[in-house]
């Protein structure tokens, strides 16, 4: 059942708004439960039965792109589910829009604000500050590899929320899977939630490939599937045996690119064996249902952490899909490597990730 919200705004429209209870997408990778033991500290005496919690995701693009808006589509369907509550998201929010749909939401008091991508860090810090009663949680926000001192604002009520560490897994992976010593990782853009990726590929390839040549670029885009299967494929015309990305619906140009040239692919963010199953080895994906169950539990309990929340690999904040048949067609001493470098990862064996 679709429900409509009027806008403070006349001029600005909202695009489905959805309640979701009941249908969810097929296919949905499992939840696993991430590690609850992180800091910062919590703040506020803030309890409610999770019943009557109410929670939103504002998203910038669409929930059908196979990737980072449809996880965290994921993420308060899975909420929905499990709570019974009344759970929402608006697809396709301009950056100039934002600060009104975080308006409209804080005015009806909602718990949980989600707002999904870094992009919208500065509207959600504003409002933030500005409704205290609303827990915000903003995907992303910082920087990993920098020192956060002027990234994260100190704000109650604001997260910034990701998982991290996934460009090693990745990285780690392509090492096993290249055959000509030549893998690639493409990212949309220079923002936050993809240069932590894009700067952990080559040293998760090392632990697995010390000779590999590892390229990674940025395609300039987070829409445009042709571009992106343009210098994918360029890529493999020059050798590259092993491609992957992270471009919301652009980066399945990556992927038709390796299903067509027949090398291999991983997917990203979501389950992506069903785009090109044929190049699709493995997908990584964003653990977000998970990791916004973990913070809608913590406002509930009166546990909620404001601040930079991460989960690393430790903390299941990445999780890694089925083989789909995959560990059956490959050399038996690749599965064997690649899961053994997925289960030391995991435990931490080979670094704090």
């Amino acid at each position: 059942m679709k429900k409509y919200l009027a806008i403070l705004l006349a001029a600005l429209m909202v695009f489905g708004a959805v309640a979701l209870v009941g249908c969810a997408p097929k296919d949905e990778p499992e939840v696993s439960k991430p590690d609850e033991s992180k800091a910062p500290e919590a703040s506020g005496d803030y309890k409610k039965d999770p019943k009557d919690m109410k929670v939103v995701a504002l998203l910038s693009g669409v929930i059908t792109d196979n990737g980072w808006n449809q996880i965290c589509y994921e993420s308060v369907k899975n909420i929905a589910d499990k709570y019974g509550i009344e759970a929402e998201y608006n697809e396709n929010i301009a950056v100039s829009d934002m600060a009104e749909y975080i308006r409209t939401y804080a005015e009806e008091k909602y718990d949980m604000i989600i707002v999904h991508g870094s992009q919208f860090k500065a509207s959600a810090e504003d409002l933030a500050r500005e409704y205290p009663d609303s827990h915000f949680c903003l995907s992303y926000g910082f920087r990993v590899d920098e020192s956060t001192a002027d990234q994260v604002q100190e704000i109650p009520n604001l997260a910034y929320v990701g998982p991290v560490n996934m460009g090693v897994l990745i990285g780690a992976i392509m090492g096993v899977l290249t055959e000509t010593n030549k893998v690639v990782f493409l990212g949309g853009q220079d923002i936050p939630a993809i240069t932590d990726i894009v700067s952990g590929i080559e040293e998760g390839v090392r632990l697995t490939n010390k000779e590999a040549v590892v390229t990674t670029d940025y395609l300039g885009t987070l829409t445009d599937a042709d571009l992106a299967k343009e210098r994918a494929t360029a890529f493999i015309n020059d050798g590259y045996d092993v491609v992957s990305a992270s471009a919301n619906t652009a980066q399945l140009g990556c992927l038709y690119a390796a299903e067509e040239k027949g090398v291999y692919a991983l997917g990203f963010n979501g389950d992506q064996y069903g785009v090109a199953p044929d190049a699709v080895v493995l997908s990584v994906m964003r653990n977000y249902p998970a990791i916004y169950e973990d913070v809608f539990l913590s406002i509930a309990k009166g546990e909620w952490k404001s601040g930079m929340v991460v989960y690393t690999l430790k903390d299941n904040g990445t999780i890694v899909s089925d083989w789909h048949g995959w560990d059956e067609k490959l050399p038996k001493e690749k599965v064997d490597a690649i899961n053994d470098v997925i289960q030391k990862l995991y435990k931490g064996e080979l670094g704090d990730y």
